[in-house]
């Protein structure tokens, strides 16, 4: 009997797996790799197009070009380029995808728009808040001659602006070469029928044309030309706009017999820059550029010495509440930790 026990107790535990053998074991399941550093790091950003301004050849021009070119830069992280030129030169370029952004569109220019074919350039709205383009002559000249009111009494009073070089004419200091003020000055001299008594006179840049009626405030001479705001003098000098017939589209297009229009200064771009930068057009389309603050970083650079690059940074650190308010918050903190590194 206890033999047939301890069999029965052999099979039993031989049943339960008692032998000496191990089962194989079971594969492990596959372990997911741990994420490397490149792995984990974000995908990089495809690199920028750069945006090219057109950089006019007049200070409120300059001024906003730099302003807006650094914030493209600095705040939204666009290579930028500046292309220097005139109102013509620089139209052409904007045209021909040369140039991107032109801050100034001037009225003179926008009827250039008419030989552009549709859908070349966009227009974002306005850039300086306020300005106009005139003929002046101090307001003292006037005070003495009452008469001399409109461009119709200058023939009258011819005699006060003859000069040793003005061939007999009265002379008139007109726009600067190459922009499109050139012309329409030109023009209304031709339709005002003043081609006889009026000498138009070159100043060859900005600079010429301030410093030649500076020239002639300071000393209380008679003084007749272009002018147009903002600009420093236009605000510091007292000057009479002498009267024109009132401006129409009819009269513009035709003989430009009449004031010139309300100065309604545009931002323009190539067509080829919304669809890459829609968030810079965003920037620009808020864009308003105040003529006091214009005319405040101008007499600033002329107090100091300075030229537009630096006028620029003084506008910047100065008037942050101004571009701040054209831009997302994080656009603004990193053109503030630029301007910081600029000392």
């Amino acid at each position: 009997m206890l033999g047939a026990a301890l069999a029965v107790v052999a099979l039993l535990i031989m049943a339960c797996g008692g032998s000496d053998e191990s089962e194989p074991d079971e594969p492990a399941a596959a372990e997911t790799p741990a994420p490397t550093r490149a792995s984990q790091e974000a995908t990089p950003e495809p690199e920028k197009d750069t945006i090219i301004f057109s950089d006019l050849n007049w200070p409120s021009a300059e001024i906003q070009a730099r302003v807006a070119a650094y914030i493209v830069e600095h705040g939204y992280e666009y290579p930028t380029e500046l292309v220097t030129g005139d109102t013509v030169s620089l139209w052409a370029a904007l045209v021909n995808n040369d140039t991107h952004v032109t801050m100034e569109i001037w009225p003179a220019q926008q009827e250039w728009l008419e030989d552009v074919d549709e859908g070349t350039l966009v227009a974002l709205g306005t850039s300086l808040d306020t300005g106009w383009e005139a003929w002046v002559i101090p307001q003292y000249l006037k005070d003495e001659h009452p008469g001399l009111v409109s461009v119709t009494d200058i023939a009258e009073y011819a005699d006060l602006f003859v000069t040793a070089d003005s061939r007999g004419k009265a002379r008139f200091v007109t726009c600067i070469p190459g922009w499109a003020c050139e012309q329409v000055n030109a023009a209304k001299v031709e339709a005002y029928g003043l081609a006889d008594v009026v000498d138009l006179l070159n100043p060859g840049s900005g600079a010429g044309l301030f410093a030649d009626l500076e020239a002639a405030y300071a000393r209380g001479e008679p003084w007749i030309g272009y002018m147009w705001h903002p600009t420093p003098l236009s605000v510091s000098l007292d000057l009479y706009i002498l009267e024109e017939p009132p401006y129409s589209d009819e009269c513009w297009a035709s003989t430009k017999a009449c004031a010139y229009p309300e100065a309604k200064v545009l931002i323009m771009v190539n067509s080829s820059l919304p669809p890459r930068a829609p968030e810079v057009i965003e920037f620009l389309e808020k864009w308003e550029f105040k003529a006091a603050d214009q005319v405040a970083t101008e007499i600033w650079m002329d107090e100091n010495n300075e030229d537009t690059d630096a006028g620029a940074l003084w506008y910047l650190q100065n008037y942050r509440e101004a571009w701040a308010s054209f831009v997302p918050a994080g656009v603004a903190e990193r053109v503030d930790a630029a301007l910081a590194d600029e000392g």
